[in-house]
Order: C-alpha cells, then structure tokens, then sequence
C-alpha cells in the first residue's frame, strides 16, 4: 500500500514559509530525506502561499480565508491528494481546515514510517524542544521522540515538556525582542545535554539566534542525515 500510495498518490511538499525562505537547509534535508524514501512528490512555489497562521493569530480572519481558499483552489487544480510539509505551524492549520479534501502529514511521520531506510545511529544523550503549536498535537511532540528512540539516541526531558512545554519567545519578538530574548535564554538555561533539537523552523531559529550556552542547537533531520 505504501509503494502504491508512493508512486500513484500525488503529493505535495509543502515547507511553509519559514523553511522556504530563511532555513533553506531544512527544506533541503527534508527534501533529501523525501527521495531516500522513495516518495514521489511535486512543490508549487509559484503558487503557494502562507497557510495563514499568522494573520489568523493577529485577527485577521478574512486574510486568512483568502489565503487558505487560494491554496486549497491551487492544491486541487495540481490534484493534490496528500500534503507533507516540514512546519508543525502548517500542520496543525492543514489538519484543522483542509483535511476534508487532503490528506495531512507533517515530515516526522514520514521520517517514522521509512525509519528502517535512516543508518545513521547514536546513543547520545539529547533533549528535544517542543514548541507551543505542539501542545495540542501529540503526534508533534511524540514522533520526533520515537525517531530518536529507535536510532539509540537516550532522551533527557526539559522540566516542562509536550503538552506542558515553555514557549521560546518568538512570537512576541516583534513586540517585545527583551522579554523573548530571556524566554529564549530560559529555555537554553535548562537544557542539560550538548545538543537540542527543535521541530519547529522559526522556534529553531530564534534559539540558534540568543544561544551563547555553549548548546548546539538543531533541527531534527540534522541528527538523520
């Protein structure tokens, strides 16, 4: 089913406007990752747009309809069947608003479902990173957790993790960069192994920004490839 579904489903690799634009490596990676799997998949940059998220936030719902129904109108007409896509922040507005006509994956269930096809291994000690779109999505904080688990890695848990996660201060840089440079030395402050890993692109680039910890801070298909 999944060689069936790899090579006659149409997909689209949606990194979201964070990966496309400023971490143009983790979209590589990903994309890397994609075609070690063996998935068969399409991008539109031309026709793709933000998923919304941040008007959304700021109140602006007619601007985020305009957005989604552009995409959802675009994504049909390509004959998109199945969306992948590197941001949780994408995820979670494609499982709530776009589910009915696509099907929705974020990358870290397709690294989980092709983990046998990743050989690089560690038993190192390392702390993952759970953003706050993560809270409400299990998937978001318990997949990355499964992938390190099954190449060897040994998990060490921030004092507030998953559901209960610190949020890192991005969203507020705008409106206050003091206050989201200390919630992101905060986080920093309580890491306890040399490297963290950070799902989410614009979580991983605030704390690569205030990170004078002596940590490395990462994205997870870092760690894979």
């Amino acid at each position: 089913m999944a060689l069936f579904d790899n090579i006659f489903k149409k997909t689209l690799y949606f990194p979201g406007c964070t990966a496309k634009f400023i971490t143009k490596d983790v979209q590589t990676r990903h994309e890397k990752l994609l075609q070690k799997f063996g998935i068969n998949y399409v991008k539109l940059p031309e026709l793709e747009v933000c998923c919304g998220k941040p008007a959304l936030d700021y109140g602006y719902k007619a601007d985020f309809e305009k957005l989604m129904k552009l995409n959802i109108e675009n994504f049909r007409a390509q004959g998109i069947k199945r969306i992948i896509t590197t941001c949780p922040v994408c995820y979670s507005i494609f499982q709530k608003y776009y589910y009915e006509e696509f099907e929705i994956e974020h990358i870290t269930q397709t690294i989980l479902n092709n983990i046998n096809k990743i050989e690089k291994r560690s038993d190192e000690k390392i702390t993952v990173f759970d953003a706050c779109n993560s809270q409400k999505l299990p998937e978001l904080y318990n997949n990355p957790r499964e992938i390190l688990y099954k190449l060897g890695y040994k998990l060490q848990e921030l004092e507030y993790n998953k559901e209960n996660s610190m949020c890192c201060g991005k969203s507020i840089k705008l409106v206050s960069p003091k206050v989201a440079k200390s919630m992101a030395e905060a986080v920093l402050d309580s890491v306890k192994t040399k490297r963290l890993v950070v799902l989410t692109p614009d979580c991983f680039t605030h704390l690569l920004e205030n990170n004078n910890k002596g940590i490395k801070v990462v994205e997870l298909s870092e760690v894979l490839i």
